[in-house]
């Protein structure tokens, strides 16, 4: 089971999530709900930069078939920075879970937490 913490900068408009230990493709998607259930903002970047891997597959539980209501909101952008090599692009199983075509916001994947907080900024910098 991951550890997850999580942190609201209301001063930026950014939302934090780190997740360490194991994480499988069940609990990737706990993680994402983790975010969807608390205080948040327009700006979120979660971080498995330090997380294991186990068992991603080409396709996301069946429970996130069912589960249709994400809460985003037009303009949200959403980072995820994972561990370099994961075997799969995990892209489009994420837009789909997290409903990017349905509420018009903003999702990419990267590699380091630098690249994925200038992206976030950007948008921040972009809405003022």
């Amino acid at each position: 089971m991951p550890t997850i913490e999580s942190f609201l900068d209301s001063s930026s408009g950014l939302t934090v999530i780190s997740v360490s230990g194991d994480v499988t493709p069940k609990e990737l998607l706990k993680c994402i709900d983790h975010y969807y259930k608390g205080n948040r903002s327009n700006l979120v970047l979660w971080d498995f930069s330090v997380a294991n891997f186990l068992g991603i597959e080409a396709e996301l539980p069946k429970r996130a078939e069912r589960k249709r209501n994400r809460w985003s909101r037009s303009g949200d952008r959403k980072a995820f920075v994972f561990p370099a090599p994961i075997k799969m692009d995990l892209k489009p199983l994420l837009e789909k879970y997290c409903q990017i075509e349905q509420t018009q916001s903003n999702l990419d994947i990267f590699r380091n937490l630098i690249d994925a907080n200038k992206w976030l900024l950007q948008a921040r910098e972009a809405h003022r």
